[in-house]
């Protein structure tokens, strides 16, 4: 194995013997030059195959015991489940793992009302979600609600491979032209191909799911929806843009905890580097 590239001490982009590029962990692994020749392969915790270029960078977003944790929960998913699943999965059930800790220290529990619908049509993901909270609470000492297990039982069902409908690809469209109006009031140009990007689209799929089963969040988030609206503002001028499209193209009339969700989502986004002027 040769390391080829070093992502941050304990994470590195290697190269197989048969020249197939992977992303390996290990403490201590991505220390030193590069490229070099790993000849004890016992320094090697895990190896990480087929995951996408723009899933990389972001490795350094959130604590290496959060990636220890989602590579767990998806060693369990595919014992669970015997559809093939995205590679890409374990870095972003990380994210969210790491995001919504993040709320939950700042006491903003979302409800997802659908938690009870998702736990009878996806009784194997939610049984998934249920093993991912037990070992959050055990290895990271965070006791996270019922619901969370619903928003990671979610997070493998988009994971699964299928082929897209026609449906699916106008909510691409939908998403993209979303995008712009993101861009056109934040007067930027979004990088599509980070990994940030990536996870504001997938939200964008879970809202829109959500929309069209009518089974938009409604909750008592919607003090904390006022507040974010005066604290930011701009967000709050796009996120009314969005909804207003949203209405337009597809009917669906976003709810107050919804916009809240997206306003998250929107200042996540445009508040970091992937973003450029």
């Amino acid at each position: 194995m040769k390391i080829i590239k070093s992502i941050n001490n304990n994470f590195a982009v290697a190269e197989d013997s048969a020249g197939n590029q992977c992303i390996v962990s290990g403490k201590g692994i991505g220390f030193g030059t590069v490229p070099r020749e790993i000849t004890d392969l016992g320094v090697i915790n895990r190896t990480y195959y087929d995951v996408d270029s723009a899933y990389i960078a972001m490795i350094n977003d959130f604590p290496d015991e959060i990636i220890d944790v989602s590579s767990k929960i998806i060693d369990y998913t595919r014992l669970v489940i015997d559809n093939p699943i995205s590679s890409n999965i374990v870095f972003t059930l990380a994210d969210h793992i790491n995001f919504c800790i993040q709320r939950y220290q700042k006491h903003m529990n979302i409800k997802l009302p659908i938690t009870n619908d998702i736990e009878f049509f996806f009784e194997k993901e939610m049984k998934i979600g249920k093993y991912g909270l037990k070992l959050i609470k055990k290895q990271l000492h965070v006791y996270l609600p019922k619901e969370e297990a619903a928003y990671i039982a979610l997070h493998i069902i988009n994971a699964e491979e299928n082929f897209k409908s026609k449906e699916e690809n106008n909510d691409d469209e939908i998403i993209e032209k979303i995008t712009e109006l993101i861009e056109e009031e934040y007067q930027l140009k979004i990088n599509k191909e980070n990994f940030n990007y990536s996870r504001f689209v997938s939200h964008m799929h879970y809202l829109l799911k959500r929309g069209k089963s009518k089974e938009l969040l409604s909750t008592d988030n919607r003090k904390l929806y006022h507040i974010l609206k005066e604290d930011q503002p701009l967000t709050y001028v796009c996120t009314e843009k969005v909804s207003k499209y949203f209405v337009s193209e597809t009917g669906i009339q976003l709810t107050d905890e919804e916009k809240l969700y997206l306003m998250l989502h929107i200042n996540r986004l445009c508040t970091r580097e992937d973003c450029n002027q």
